[in-house]
């Protein structure tokens, strides 16, 4: 493994130029030509250290693939000072800042191991995450074979060699540290200055895995990620799912296809398998682990390759193709131990650790059903049914083409669009609309904004209050969600295009793709009825509020409810997935006042 180092200068330490301290001479009379000799020697010797060194540094740009861009430009040199700390530093199973400060409390400061001017949090974190565990590119290698391995192709399915052959790495990796190996979640230098300038967020994360939580394009929102294999090498594949359908928009990064969907019979054979994971809980320490055992450990063992057409062969969920089931897997660890070693030479601070790693199946061995027990509460516990199904292909099938692809019944009935039509003692005008109700906004987000708060203020000279607006939803399907009035108590912030922050906001977008909680706080800023008759009566307030945490375009309302969270109910006018696909947002016209 590369290390990565810190440096600092003191009194005591080697300057820049003398790497390795030369020897002292003898200087005792009658020795002049063993003086000269060993000068010789000592000139040879440093000459031969930088030309090993030159030579490192070369194989180490050209194969350093395993840290993201901000640890490889990270290469300071730590030097001891009189004070020296320890050798070797345990930091027990927490590798972080505070962990290291209690392991040499009474020994040294962090000042005297990483030298003046260095930040420590930083150097802890870097050496945390990219030295102390096994990157996960070590174990094929490169990028690009991890890259293409996930998005179902690679010299393991396409290569000229035999199977064995390549897969006699992976063979002994599996043998020799598979048990004795904390694996980092892949994250690569190739990836850094892509996604920064394509709205993957500050990190070298793989599209398929894209953890994220603030990447506009993040793709592990459910913190669940799977496998889908469709072959094998040899004839011992099981068939454990059926494969339902595959959005192709979810996975552009590895399809190469902007839009379109291709619908299954769910008679091809098929095996998936998947893991979730919890934020600070074992899960998410050892996820990286679970991803190669659910991933590489498949395909060495059991010979299980070959993707889903259009989908990947392993990626976080969403961009998973829908079946009705998976299989689960998980990993743990146990006598984790971080270290920190300084090298008595060069003072260069490295990071390691020591586990023992055990593999094995889920409780019930059903994703779905971890999914739900370790998110408890949360959305995602209801959110992975759109990915899981659970039914009978042929069912969910046939709701999706109705839903999302085709029109429902009475697309043409006027009676069913409430656009100028007294309803409840209300007049309404639509805002806008999807499915049999389409209607867009103002091409011009500004525009449709302040046409927008127009509206919302003109209830105020008689009512005393904002507008109501009501979704109208034909599609969803659950009872409390087919009708929802949206009373407005405080006044919106100023305008501005896109998502919600604390200052600003564009309404349009809260609704339709992007609800968020600046702003727009459940009891202080507005209430959500299931009907106008209680709006108007201010009964039956919804007591349950949901938003989205980061750029998700998930609109109105998403896992609200009256009581607690319901899911798939939100509407999103760039996502599908929810059920809220025939649906118009209406707002309420002031007595007196005509529709426009």
């Amino acid at each position: 493994m590369f290390s990565r180092s810190f440096t600092t200068q003191n009194d005591h330490a080697m300057t820049s130029g003398s790497a390795v301290p030369p020897r002292k001479a003898f200087h005792q009379p009658g020795y002049g030509d063993i003086n000269q000799l060993i000068d010789l020697v000592n000139n040879l010797h440093r000459s031969i250290y930088h030309l090993i060194i030159f030579f490192l540094e070369q194989f180490t740009s050209s194969i350093m693939t395993k840290i993201s861009i901000s640890a490889l430009t990270m290469a300071l040199l730590v030097r001891r000072s009189d004070a020296a700390c320890p050798g070797e530093i345990t930091l027990g199973s927490d590798c972080s800042l505070e962990a290291l400060e209690t392991a040499i409390a009474g020994k040294c400061n962090t000042t005297q191991l990483f030298g003046e001017g260095v930040d420590a949090a930083t150097a802890v974190q870097e050496l945390c995450e990219y030295d102390a565990p096994l990157q996960f590119v070590e174990i094929q290698g490169t990028y690009q074979l991890d890259r293409r391995y996930f998005n179902g192709g690679g010299d393991i399915k396409d290569g000229e060699n035999t199977f064995e052959i390549d897969i006699a790495k992976l063979q002994r990796f599996i043998n020799n540290d598979m048990e004795r190996k904390l694996i980092a979640w892949p994250e690569y230098a190739q990836k850094e200055e892509y996604n920064a300038n394509n709205g993957y967020g500050e990190n070298g994360y793989m599209t398929n895995f894209n953890i994220d939580p603030v990447a506009e394009k993040g793709s592990c929102k459910y913190n669940t990620a799977m496998c889908c294999y469709v072959e094998s090498h040899s004839d011992n594949f099981v068939d454990n799912t059926d494969v339902c359908r595959h959005d192709l928009a979810a996975s552009p990064q590895s399809n190469h296809i902007k839009a379109g969907w291709s619908v299954f019979s769910g008679d091809e054979p098929a095996n998936c398998v998947g893991f979730t994971w919890k934020e600070g809980d074992v899960s998410d320490t050892y996820k990286g682990n679970t991803l190669f055992y659910a991933s590489l450990y498949q395909t060495a063992t059991k010979g299980y390759m070959g993707n889903v057409p259009g989908a990947p062969l392993c990626a976080c969920v969403e961009q998973m193709p829908v079946v009705t089931k998976a299989d689960c897997v998980t990993s743990s660890g146990s006598d984790l131990t971080y270290k920190f070693s300084i090298d008595a030479t060069t003072g260069e601070v490295s990071a390691s650790h020591t586990v023992t790693m055990t593999y094995s199946d889920c409780g019930e061995n059903d994703l779905s059903a971890q999914v739900k027990k370790l998110h408890a509460g949360s959305a995602i516990a209801t959110d992975i049914d759109e990915y899981l199904v659970g039914d009978d292909c042929d069912i969910t099938n046939a709701a999706y083409l109705h839903d999302e692809q085709l029109l429902v019944p009475k697309a043409n009935n006027p009676f069913e669009n409430l656009d100028g039509v007294e309803y409840e003692g209300l007049v309404w005008k639509q805002l806008f609309g999807e499915g049999i109700y389409f209607l867009p906004p103002d091409y011009d987000a500004e525009a449709a904004d302040a046409e927008m708060r127009a509206d919302l203020k003109a209830c105020e000279a008689t009512l005393g209050r904002q507008c109501l607006i009501l979704r109208k939803c034909t599609s969803c399907t659950v009872d409390s969600h087919k009708e929802i009035v949206y009373k407005r108590l405080t006044d919106f912030n100023e305008f501005q295009e896109g998502i919600s922050t604390d200052t600003t906001m564009d309404i349009p977008n809260l609704f339709m793709d992007q609800w968020r909680q600046n702003n727009n706080v459940m009891h202080v800023d507005y209430e959500l009825y299931s009907s106008v008759k209680d709006a108007l009566s201010d009964t039956g307030i919804w007591q349950q509020s949901d938003y989205n945490s980061n750029s998700a375009k998930y609109g109105f309302p998403r896992n609200s409810g009256p009581h607690g969270y319901i899911g798939n109910q939100w509407n999103s006018y760039e996502w599908g997935g929810g059920h809220a696909d025939h649906h118009a947002f209406y707002i309420e016209v002031p007595s007196g006042t005509s529709v426009v």
